[in-house]
């Protein structure tokens, strides 16, 4: 069996790009052509859907009602690029309400994607061939909107524990957790100490999403430790960085894992398509695959550089109402 993870992705545009980001490459350009065949030959993909696909109370002119919104039309080409898995627990999948929350989880199943990390949600289990693998996703990162995490799972005691009851239940239990810092260019101490834990009782995989950069990748006897994919289809490209990526490469058998490597990416199109830079790294030790430095100071002062820098570009109606909303209080 062989799995393939990436980091996070976004259909819709963040601020800095309304008008030149995914969403507006989307309409006209298949996002992920330039690694449709790694990921063709993988038995399933699996990710951190970033940004709810939804059209509930869409309004076009309003800044805070377009931003990191997917339009439904394109989630075909998650399906159509091998994705069967799409982490929903973290914090951006309810921006536009639980009614959005919900709809993009019905989306991705009526394109046969099982959203995993819904709040409560018991183990995700396929079968392919004469293996079984399981998911279970949770995030520790609350969204503005749910800062209950009431619609999607929270990573706590109660979710580990269903980690430690589900690993015996299948071949492979992979664990995705949306956690971490932003602003955090190394893994946390908290997440060490998790990953160390889940180990121990047998997790075959824990993928990590929300730092939004490329951490380095371990393996343990039979565990992979990816604790954040980056970006995968993001526009935050105001830093080299954030722009860098990869694709996790796992081959599995009965007894464990067989082989583990990484797919070097490169995201243009700001940040709207991943392309691959070079053959696979192998990461069956340990993996450092970007130079991430040791902090991302000086992050605010290039956004804003780079906002203005584009500003001419894309929807200008939009990234007016966000000046004004950022800059003055006003919208």
């Amino acid at each position: 069996m062989r799995v393939m993870f990436v980091g996070d992705i976004n259909l819709g545009e963040y601020y800095t790009a309304f008008g030149h980001g995914p969403r507006t490459y989307s309409e006209k350009n298949d996002i992920f052509e330039s690694v449709r065949e790694v990921l063709s030959e993988a038995d399933l993909v699996a990710g951190n859907l970033e940004a709810p696909i939804t059209n509930h109370a869409f309004n076009p002119r309003r800044v805070e009602s377009a931003v990191l919104r997917g339009n439904p039309k394109h989630a075909n080409l998650l399906s159509s690029a091998g994705f069967k898995i799409l982490q929903v627990a973290n914090n951006h999948t309810v921006q536009h309400g639980p009614e959005g929350f919900l709809e993009t989880v019905e989306t991705l199943r009526d394109l046969d994607i099982q959203p995993i990390g819904i709040a409560n949600q018991n183990l995700v289990k396929l079968e392919i061939g004469s293996q079984t693998v399981g998911f279970l996703a949770a995030s520790d990162v609350a969204d503005n909107t749910d800062t209950q995490q009431t619609c999607y799972q929270r990573l706590d005691q109660a979710f580990l524990e269903r980690v430690q009851q589900s690993v015996k239940s299948v071949d492979h239990l992979f664990v995705m957790l949306h956690w971490g810092l932003e602003s955090s260019t190394q893994p946390m101490d908290y997440q060490i100490s998790i990953i160390n834990d889940l180990s121990k009782i047998g997790v075959r995989g824990i993928i990590g999403s929300h730092p939004h950069l490329f951490y380095e990748v371990w393996r343990t006897d039979e565990t992979v430790a990816a604790p954040s994919l980056g970006n995968f289809v993001f526009d935050l490209f105001w830093d080299s960085r954030l722009l860098k990526s990869g694709i996790l490469d796992i081959n599995l058998d009965k007894a464990g894992i067989t082989n583990c490597q990484v797919w070097p990416v490169s995201l243009s199109e700001n940040g709207g398509h991943p392309i691959l830079n070079s053959e696979p790294q192998p990461a069956d030790d340990f993996l450092k695959l970007y130079d991430l430095g040791p902090d991302m100071k000086g992050e605010q002062a290039r956004k804003l550089k780079k906002f203005f820098q584009d500003f001419m570009k894309g929807n200008l109606k939009l990234k007016s109402q966000f000046i004004l909303k950022k800059l003055v209080g006003k919208i």
